[in-house]
C-alpha cells in the first residue's frame, strides 16, 4: 500500500486512484506514463506509484493474500481528529489495519474506499 505523506490542512485529501496492475505493476505504469507523463514513485513486480503533475497519484498494485487492492478504489486521507460520519455513514468496514495506520470500506454501490490516517 501507499506510505502516508504529509497532511495539506485538510481534513480530508484525495490521496490516490487505484487501478488494477496485473501480474507486473510496472508495465501498466509505463503505459499511462506514456500517455500521462508524470514522475514515477515506486516501481516493483506488485506496486507502482505514478504521480501526475497535477499532484494526482495512480497507484497500481497487484492483489494478494495480505493486499486486498483491486482497480476503482480510491485513497483518502484523514487527520485522525475529524469526524468521518459523512463517509462512514455510507459505507461497511471490509478491513481495518490500525497498526499500519488505514482502513478499508466499501461504498453502497461496491466502490472500495481505503483511508489513510495523517499522522499528525
Amino acid at each position: 500500500m501507499p506510505e502516508q505523506i504529509v497532511t495539506r490542512n485538510k481534513p480530508l485529501n484525495l490521496f490516490s486512484v487505484n487501478l488494477a496492475g496485473g501480474e507486473n505493476c510496472s508495465e501498466p505504469m509505463h503505459f499511462y506514463q506514456s500517455i500521462l507523463g508524470g514522475k514515477v514513485l515506486k516501481e516493483s513486480f506488485g506496486h507502482a506509484e505514478l504521480e501526475l503533475e497535477s499532484g494526482l497519484r495512480i497507484v497500481f498494485s497487484k492483489e494478494t493474500e495480505h493486499c486486498p487492492v483491486r482497480g476503482g478504489t480510491l485513497s483518502l486521507q484523514v487527520d485522525q481528529h475529524d469526524p468521518l460520519d459523512r463517509i462512514l455513514s455510507h459505507c461497511q468496514l471490509v478491513q481495518a489495519v490500525p497498526t499500519q495506520g488505514y482502513s478499508l470500506y466499501e461504498d453502497h454501490w461496491g466502490n472500495w474506499i481505503w483511508l489513510y490516517f495523517a499522522k499528525n
